[in-house]
């Protein structure tokens, strides 16, 4: 925790030019125990503004809404501001941070300090993430079950025989739902039994950490060939859900065996670079099309694709794509 506090002093030095020290904050002891396990205060003047620093000491993030309730408290003890810091957020719960106007710091990357005018938006670099990853297969469960809007118990065998998958690979996705904590799960005689408490928004932003880009790869091919049974995807397919413009190179996507398919029988031509009129192809970890609305990607594949993206005109339609989610 001192090397995030000294990272943070020597941020204020780099970035604005002022020299500031952090100390213990004493009257921390009053505050409830869960924030006290949960942070480590301390206190600094910044250009004549007394404020509390709520340096976080957990592993795993917390929702940007969880954070302001937490600020709230720690700002009914007296008169400052209260800044929260984490060596690292990640660009989703940034933009709500922002736009809940809570003031943060990411030591070396990003500060938001409303109160005294200041919103630095640099690099942001992505968040290392401690917890797991979701295998594909695992992934593509969640997202039938969002599109599917199931509420009822799924066992491995009904699963895999909707998305094309074997019983062992669904039963493995179980595994990983499981030790994660997402689901409810129960055996009923020899099979497993998995259902869903939460859904719609509040399941997705559940197990968004865990969820990963679908797209293993990309390439360009000449404009010779054709979309075929592609689903539009990228910016292209962003273009279509949001106002943003559409890409010059239209974005296509396809599963690995899909492209192989189209490989074999039609003759494509591999490009290193684009050229006018050429198509980029993503080659998904999972078909694109299962989840594919009139042949485009679905809504939260494509978020999963583009949320790292750092241009801010991707990023202003990505928050626009799930305004326009109907969960």
């Amino acid at each position: 925790m001192t090397k995030l506090i000294h990272q943070l002093e020597q941020y204020l030095r780099e970035t604005i030019g002022i020299t500031v020290v952090a100390q213990p904050w004493a009257e921390s002891s009053g505050l409830p125990q869960y924030l006290r396990e949960r942070y480590r205060f301390f206190r600094m003047d910044v250009l004549g503004t007394e404020c509390v620093l709520m340096a976080d000491i957990g592993e795993e993030e917390q929702t940007p809404a969880v954070i302001s309730k937490h600020l709230d408290q720690v700002l009914s003890r007296g008169q400052f501001a209260a800044v929260y810091v984490r060596h690292a957020v990640t660009s989703y719960n940034r933009k709500r941070l922002i736009e809940q106007k809570v003031p943060f710091i990411v030591p070396g990357n990003q500060m938001y300090l409303p109160i005294l005018g200041i919103d630095l938006r640099e690099h942001l670099k992505r968040l290392r993430e401690k917890k797991p990853v979701f295998s594909p297969s695992t992934q593509a469960l969640i997202l039938h079950i969002l599109w599917r809007k199931e509420t009822g118990a799924v066992t491995p065998a009904e699963i895999a025989h909707r998305l094309g998958y074997s019983p062992m690979t669904m039963t493995r996705a179980f595994d990983e739902l499981e030790t994660t904590g997402i689901g409810e799960h129960s055996v009923l005689g020899k099979e497993r039994h998995l259902c869903f408490v939460e859904t719609g928004k509040f399941l997705w932003e559940k197990v968004l950490p865990y969820l990963n880009t679908p797209v293993r790869k990309r390439l360009y091919v000449a404009s010779s060939m054709q979309k075929g049974k592609g689903s539009l995807a990228g910016q292209s397919a962003l273009a279509r859900y949001t106002m943003l413009a559409e890409p010059k190179i239209q974005v296509i996507a396809f599963s690995a065996d899909e492209w192989k398919v189209r490989l074999q029988q039609d003759k494509i031509l591999k490009l290193t670079l684009p050229e006018p009129g050429s198509f980029e192809i993503e080659l998904w970890k999972y078909a694109p099309a299962q989840f594919a609305k009139e042949g485009t990607v679905d809504r939260l594949s494509l978020y999963l694709s583009l949320k790292d993206n750092t241009d801010e005109r991707v990023q202003s339609a990505l928050d626009a794509l799930l305004e326009g989610m109907e969960w």
